[in-house]
């Protein structure tokens, strides 16, 4: 029989809400979820307040201290079991908090977030430990020594490779600044771009990787891909973890060119196509849960990733939802 759970997902407008852990939870092989869902858009206005079993509107004009109280009192009304988001404001905040529901002693350090948010200090921080990242054009005079002929401009705070602009050599405009406080340049890097979803346990030590090469996307949200087993993905994502300590639901991106990885980003949070890497997989939720809520054993590495369906492909669809009015 499941075992009977209270869930809130906050902002969940968002596609790693509706995309994917609704439906992981939905199709949850131990939990029978009773599902509660927030958000500031109004009921209706996405998919996600229409699939979940209540909806609360959150009001915009909230301060962060009267948002904080109103996911405490949503927890009380609803005996919320746990809250699950892949919103990072959200992740920090509710560490913050020190939520019981929100699991806040195995959310990624403060530190991690800030680190990874700003690209130009996470490649900085990730060159030193010998990972190969895109190389960043600092001034003119690295620009003229460059043998590349095509750059991307990018925002320093972005997630999800959005606000990237790619440009040639000679499009190159006047009085061109490539680094600034809010935007850096690096040398493009053409090749295959892979998202590798990550599961670790409460000490940070990976339980399944699980690399999927983008075959179509928008906006930075990957609706077609391949689930690849990539040994030189994984190798570095093992030397990424053992560096950097995220338990729980993480994602970390590349680039391949010439069989070799460059590092583009690593979001301390759940992708909003992880659902991929799940239907290929092992639940990650189901995992998620019992190891983070009820102390179970997740188990080990070799036995997870050696149960992969590999070389599956994943296409995303969409599914109208309507509110009669």
């Amino acid at each position: 029989m499941k075992k009977k759970l209270n869930v809130l997902i906050s902002n969940v407008s968002y596609q790693a809400a509706t995309g994917s852990f609704l439906k992981m939870l939905r199709n949850s092989q131990y939990y029978d979820c009773y599902v509660v869902g927030c958000d500031f858009l109004p009921e209706g206005f996405s998919s996600g307040s229409m699939l979940v079993d209540k909806f609360y509107q959150l009001s915009n004009q909230l301060s962060e201290c009267e948002y904080s109280d109103y996911i405490f009192e949503i927890c009380e009304n609803e005996h919320i079991d746990i809250i699950l988001s892949a919103e990072e404001k959200d992740l920090i905040m509710f560490k913050k908090m020190q939520l019981e529901q929100s699991l806040h002693t195995y959310i990624a350090e403060e530190s991690i977030f800030n680190l990874f948010k700003d690209k130009h200090l996470a490649n900085l921080d990730v060159t030193e430990k010998s990972i190969l990242t895109p190389t960043t054009i600092i001034s003119k005079t690295d620009f003229d020594n460059s043998t590349e002929n095509k750059f991307i401009r990018r925002k320093r705070v972005s997630c999800c490779s959005r606000g990237i602009k790619i440009f040639d050599r000679v499009d190159l405009p006047t009085n061109y600044k490539f680094f600034t406080e809010e935007y850096i340049t690096q040398e493009f890097v053409s090749g295959k771009i892979y998202t590798v979803d990550v599961l670790c346990d409460k000490l940070g030590n990976p339980k399944i990787m699980v690399p999927r090469e983008s075959l179509a996307s928008k906006d930075g949200t990957t609706f077609k891909c391949i689930i690849k087993r990539e040994e030189n993905i994984l190798n570095i994502c093992k030397k990424f973890y053992s560096q950097y300590k995220i338990p729980g639901i993480s994602n970390i991106q590349f680039i391949v060119k010439d069989n070799q990885p460059y590092f583009i980003e690593l979001n301390p949070r759940a992708a909003a196509t992880i659902i991929a890497s799940s239907l290929a997989s092992v639940n990650f939720l189901d995992l998620y849960i019992s190891h983070f809520l009820f102390g179970e054993k997740i188990p080990d590495y070799d036995t997870l990733i050696n149960n992969v369906k590999w070389n599956s492909v994943v296409s995303r669809y969409y599914q109208e939802t309507i509110m009669y009015r």
